[in-house]
């Protein structure tokens, strides 16, 4: 057992841990970017191409899953006659766009905090090796080199592909937001004309 520990085979496992976390992170993110936009794209085309006698546009055309989620949803909203159920709706869109960024940055702090626990737990094994047996300090010592580069690089990558679109995606979704549903609100005041 001490083998595994202070070889290189628990530094491969832990890598692999990150990795994961990685993966995870990354789809956990695209997806929930790809509603955002989704949801962003949706009800910008409807403020723009929605017409003056207060109809509904036409279905938008093409779109995946998540147009198709995001189109039914807008529409029972559009067509909703309990304002309480609408402006709840409404309020979901808004906190799921806002829970975006922190995602982002829950998982990045994670593989940060990964990357340092497995370099203070390479250092603790180290610490207990016995003087005199040099060659042992290898494996301990790897795992805390190769888990801090894996954990803050990985980290640094999931932020350059994310960071930015993501600040710009959930902007553009709020104001989408809101000035969708102060049209609609506006609309359901007027008797729907």
């Amino acid at each position: 057992m001490a083998e595994f520990f202070q070889g290189w085979a628990f530094t491969v496992l832990w890598l692999i841990a990150i990795a994961i976390v990685y993966a995870a992170a990354t789809l956990h993110v695209a997806g929930e970017l790809r509603w955002v936009r989704a949801l962003t794209d949706h009800l910008g085309w409807e403020l723009v191409a929605g017409d003056d006698a207060g109809k509904p546009p036409r279905d938008r055309p093409g779109g995946g899953l998540d147009a198709h989620e995001v189109r039914d949803d807008v529409h029972a909203v559009a067509e909703a006659t309990d304002p309480w159920f609408a402006q709840k709706q409404v309020r979901s869109w808004l906190m799921r766009a806002h829970r975006l960024e922190p995602a982002l940055a829950f998982w990045v702090d994670l593989l940060r905090q990964l990357g340092l626990l497995g370099t203070v737990v390479g250092l603790g094994m180290s610490l207990a090796i016995e003087p005199g047996e040099v060659e042992r300090l290898l494996g301990p010592l790897g795992l805390a080199v190769w888990t801090t580069v894996a954990g803050l690089g990985l980290s640094v990558v999931l932020s350059a592909v994310f960071a930015m679109k993501l600040t710009a995606w959930v902007d553009a979704c709020e104001k989408n937001i809101e000035a969708w549903d102060a049209r609609r609100r506006s609309r359901a005041a007027g008797g729907g004309a």
